[in-house]
């Protein structure tokens, strides 16, 4: 049976997966109270990737998703090697958020409590949601998503009602010029989180009408985008240049929230939005590698749920501390890293997709020629 996803369910995974729990930390924090305008670049160049590039792979297989690509237009030998890679990749992203959803919890919620448990958690209600259905994971986050916004908006609002919030912080903008923001945004920003939509060319063959996919992906990819910039101009408005001192500096902004004497201490807001941020953002890559597993060793979905859960967990067991994850990510990862599966082999899986109908074109004009010239 194809599941099929509404367009309203994608827009809503696309807002959760791109907010994440990005919107707690400070992006492109090297570029001090410009940061936000970093993110912003950022934000406009994965449009461009969205539009000219992983929108365009789609249009010319509306019925394939990214395995079937890979060994439809480079073979059956290279598409199967590269389509691991992918599998390894979306493992990957999921394994860093597990880790670090683990010991951010460690760290400012349930210290003492062993790390080994709370992954286990975050990754078993993954794999029940997995396990119900790509319909039912969709349909899951349409319902959730207007919760976790409200919280946003409640914790918005108390930080503007506190006096904490002093736009003056912003300013002046491009302090130490334009080439620090650039370099802050290109390439770390677009590959975390603006690059990081090549995964749903595992899921835009599921949505109903496929003359949705575009709209309903980029309407809510300007929506979580702009929604980033704007906690990043929060953050900085509230912290200042020491905003990059923080783990999570969202949530240091909010523990200084107080009014009447009564009204303080919106941790556990914060807790849930970091649940809700990486749940869906964990849970996103794990069902995008065990749909891409399945696909690609042509097995069902189910059969490997908990395979690639257990590669999740021992991978995110590897790191030895939350800061040896950060270092790789930063220094490796967003670097070097990730921008090949989401710039590189997306671009030249475009441009073999071309060539490739251009011959085509080319061979059936030459047959329809043929019988005329004879």
């Amino acid at each position: 049976m194809h599941e099929k996803i509404s367009a309203g369910q994608l827009a809503s995974i696309v807002i959760l997966f791109q907010i994440g729990s990005s919107s707690l930390f400070l992006l492109a924090s090297e570029a001090k109270h410009d940061a936000w305008i970093s993110v912003a670049i950022a934000m406009v160049l994965g449009m461009g990737m969205l539009l000219f590039v992983t929108i365009p792979i789609q249009s010319r297989a509306p019925h394939s998703d990214l395995m079937e690509m890979l060994t439809r237009y480079f073979g059956k030998y290279l598409g199967f090697i590269v389509g691991l890679a992918y599998i390894g990749y979306f493992i990957y992203k999921s394994v860093r958020n597990v880790r670090e959803f683990g010991d951010l919890v460690i760290l400012y919620l349930l210290p003492g409590t062993p790390l080994d448990i709370v992954m286990i958690v975050l990754l078993a209600v993954g794999a029940y949601a997995i396990i119900q259905g790509i319909e039912v994971f969709f349909r899951v986050g349409q319902l959730m998503l207007p919760w976790l916004l409200l919280i946003y908006i409640l914790l918005f609002g108390l930080m503007l009602i506190s006096g904490l919030v002093d736009l003056k912080k912003l300013l002046p903008l491009f302090e130490r010029g334009w080439i620090p923001v650039w370099k802050a945004a290109v390439p770390e920003v677009i590959s975390f989180p603006f690059g990081e939509m090549i995964v749903f060319l595992i899921f835009w063959k599921h949505v109903v009408r496929f003359s949705d996919i575009k709209k309903f992906t980029l309407i809510p990819y300007t929506f979580s985008g702009l929604f980033i910039v704007l906690t990043n101009m929060l953050i900085i408005a509230v912290l200042g240049d020491l905003s990059g001192a923080y783990v999570i500096p969202f949530m240091f902004g909010t523990s200084l929230i107080e009014i009447g004497g009564f009204l303080e201490r919106m941790d556990p807001f914060v807790s849930l939005l970091l649940f809700g941020g990486v749940f869906f953002k964990q849970a996103t890559y794990y069902l995008a590698a065990v749909l891409a597993a399945a696909e690609l060793f042509k097995v069902t979905r189910h059969i490997v749920v908990v395979p690639v859960g257990a590669v999740i967990f021992v991978g995110a067991k590897m790191f030895k501390s939350y800061m040896e994850q950060i270092q790789l990510g930063f220094e490796h990862n967003l670097k070097f890293h990730f921008p090949i599966f989401q710039i590189v082999l997306p671009i030249i899986l475009l441009l073999v997709m071309v060539i490739n109908h251009g011959f085509k074109r080319k061979k059936e004009k030459r047959q329809l020629d043929a019988p005329s010239n004879e």
